[in-house]
């Protein structure tokens, strides 16, 4: 398990589908995940789950408050030992934990174990560009724009630009240092 400030990651549990398939065919949660009017079965959540699972370049975790409330899913994938490299994702799946900082402390708590414990160099994610408060959220943690991907997805009847985004050890360091220096001051 993995612990942040406001949330701990664990492995997913085949215990867990069910949750996971409530919150992809939540439609409030399927718009910013980029699959508006998408549903998804149960036997499909566990088939991909289990077929992510046996991948071995990626980690699914459930995200849970630090109450053991289950809010969200976090993965890293596509993880490349040569250049030290993997891409990511995160779905906050419970809407009444939107906002309140638990993607960013869920997010920070994955990077901290790839940079730190795996030696990764660079991490990277694409995002719609009209998910404005999750850019901010990875802004936070230090990951920076590279390129934009034109006309990425379809949803809500128009195409919507996607967002490359990547953050590097060094970048990381710079904004956990900082966070540390801003906390210090304050006591």
């Amino acid at each position: 398990m993995l612990g942040g400030t406001k949330v701990r990651l664990r492995a997913v549990e085949p215990a867990d589908y069910e949750l996971i398939w409530r919150w992809l065919n939540n439609p409030e949660v399927a718009q910013y995940w980029g699959l508006p009017g998408h549903t998804v079965s149960l036997p499909e959540v566990r088939r991909d789950e289990e077929s992510q699972a046996s991948r071995g370049t990626s980690r699914k975790y459930i995200i849970e408050a630090l109450d053991s409330t289950p809010i969200g899913e976090i993965d890293y994938y596509d993880l490349e030992w040569k250049p030290r490299s993997a891409w990511v994702s995160i779905l906050i799946g419970d809407t009444a934990f939107w906002g309140g900082g638990f993607g960013t402390d869920a997010m920070r708590t994955l990077l901290r174990y790839l940079f730190a414990e795996l030696g990764l160099h660079r991490v990277t994610l694409t995002v719609h560009e009209t998910n404005a408060r999750a850019i901010r959220s990875y802004e936070k943690n230090g990951f920076v724009r590279e390129g934009l991907l034109r006309d990425w997805a379809f949803f809500n009847g128009r195409y919507v630009n996607g967002v490359i985004m990547s953050v590097l050890a060094a970048d990381f360091a710079r904004v956990t240092n900082s966070m540390s220096d801003a906390t210090a001051r304050q006591t």
